[in-house]
This record gives structure tokens, sequence and C-alpha cells, in this order.
């Protein structure tokens, strides 16, 4: 999508967000190669770096890291930040508008499950839904979390 805005003149900026997990597949690091090598500066993508997937911790089951260094051999502008900080979404989404002749990666620095005691940091919840009881606990415990930081 980003080259063919690119070929076709359209100004269209492309955003793509990918888990820490799908970058041990081949065709995430062809698509980067592809992005530098056509210098497309209109495309943003966000990696969820939570260090979780189905199978358990990302630096154990397939390694990817460094993000950021492997990411600067492919030609991007690496942005990191922390996941859970709208101001600094905001303020990378914002500069990666400015970078010219080069894709941009922000590495999005984030924990699975935050603000739910039973979730946090645990990959059982990658991929299944709470009961209804685990539902109401962890609703809660985001109200509580979210009024002790106003």
């Amino acid at each position: 999508m980003a080259l063919a805005s690119k070929l076709n003149h359209e100004g269209v900026r492309v955003y793509c967000i990918c888990g820490d997990g799908e970058l041990q597949e081949g065709q995430i690091w062809e698509a980067a190669m592809t992005s530098s090598h056509y210098k497309l500066d209109n495309l943003c993508l966000i990696i969820d770096n939570n260090n979780l997937q189905i199978d358990g911790k990302v630096d154990e089951v397939m390694s990817i890291y460094p993000l950021d260094e492997k990411f600067r051999s492919f030609g991007f502008e690496v942005i990191s930040i922390d996941g859970h900080d709208i101001n600094q979404i905001i303020n990378a989404l914002n500069k990666a508008k400015t970078v010219k002749g080069k894709p941009t990666a922000i590495i999005a620095k984030t924990i699975k499950g935050k603000g739910v005691s039973f979730m946090e940091n645990v990959a059982d919840w990658h991929g299944k839904a709470p009961k209804e009881e685990e539902y109401n606990i962890a609703i809660e415990e985001l109200k509580k979390n979210h009024v002790n930081k106003l």
C-alpha cells in the first residue's frame, strides 16, 4: 500500500501494527527490506513489544533482539517509546511524519495485561478471553488503577 501510494503520488501514509512475535516470520523482514529499498517514508511500522507470544517469551522461543539495531540495519528510522504513555505515542507518530527517505519503526514497549494483576506478563492470556468472574475482577482493577493515576 505504501509503495503503491508512492508510485501513484497519492501522498497516503500507511500505518502497520505488528506484534513482536510476528517478527520471527520471514515475510516481515522481506517487507522491511522492500520498504527501505524503495525509501517508503510514508510507512510507519508500530511494534507492540511486550516480549510475549502464545508459546511464551519471545526471547526464549526465537529471540528477535536487539530490535532497534535490526531495524536500523534495514534502513529504518527507529523510535523507542513506552507504549502505555499516550504522549509518547503521539510524539512518535508526529515525528514519524517528518522522516524523509526511509520508513519508520516505532518500538512500543508494553506490558501484556497491564493493570490486571492476574493477566500482567502472562502468556496464557495471549489467545483467550476471561470468564465472567475474571472479567469483573479485571474491570474493577482497571477502574481502581485508572482512578489512582488521576
